[in-house]
């Protein structure tokens, strides 16, 4: 099984409760699954998050090798906290993790063109670690041209894009959009909609992530 990269069309879609739950389901599956988030910004709680659902023991340094404290793009912070990034650190902890497991999941960081240097973008990690893209959209307003958006810079940089999961970031009943939009992007896009994943309170544990994954999410298209 490939690499997947989690990306996000945008920041607070909730990149990290889907990959964390894709994790979760491919543990309760049977699969040797490995966790990573190559760069992050503004404290280690989504790399915590991520170890426990998948139920791995590696250290933080290797689950994400670029750590950054301020809640920023990463260029920025990097400058303000006058820390050199290393492309190459993010690789090498990849491919330690890669012949680790039988699956690797990979949460990005903000959208797809986030800068983590001036000349590298989240989006430019996916062809560097060889992996597939899985985009995360929120499910309701806005969805359909962050979506459309992303697809098209995927697209046009030959990245393989599986499919797309729309997350709900409240509860309640399906609102209109929320009804909508995935057949609308898969119509436009021309992308498969892998479902809906489900509103999830605080406090939700690794399992019920993962019983939620299996539930609602497609993921039998990489089982």
């Amino acid at each position: 099984m490939k690499s997947l990269f989690i990306a996000g069309t945008d920041t607070g879609v909730g990149k990290t409760v889907v990959a964390g739950a894709m994790a979760a389901a491919l543990r309760l599956k049977g699969v040797r699954v490995g966790v990573m988030k190559p760069v992050s910004c503004g404290g280690l709680e989504d790399v915590w998050f991520l170890k426990k659902c998948a139920g791995v023991d590696d250290p933080l340094e290797l689950l994400n090798p670029i750590a950054l404290k301020s809640p920023l793009s990463p260029n920025v912070a990097a400058r303000i906290e006058k820390t050199k990034i290393e492309p190459q650190k993010i690789k090498k902890a990849h491919d330690i993790l890669k012949k680790k497991y039988e699956a690797l999941v990979i949460e990005g960081c903000g959208g797809l063109l986030v800068p983590i240097q001036d000349d590298l973008l989240v989006v430019d990690l996916i062809p560097m670690l060889k992996a597939d893209a899985l985009l995360v959209s929120r499910s309701g307003l806005g969805a359909i041209n962050h979506s459309l958006l992303s697809i098209e810079a995927l697209r046009r940089r030959k990245i393989k894009l599986l499919g797309v999961i729309f997350n709900r970031l409240s509860g309640g009943e399906l609102s209109i959009p929320e009804k909508t939009n995935p057949q609308v992007v898969a119509e436009i896009g021309g992308i498969e909609s892998w479902g809906t994943f489900p509103f999830m309170k605080r406090g939700c544990e690794a399992d019920c992530l993962g019983k939620a994954a299996l539930k609602h999410i497609a993921l039998k298209k990489i089982l």
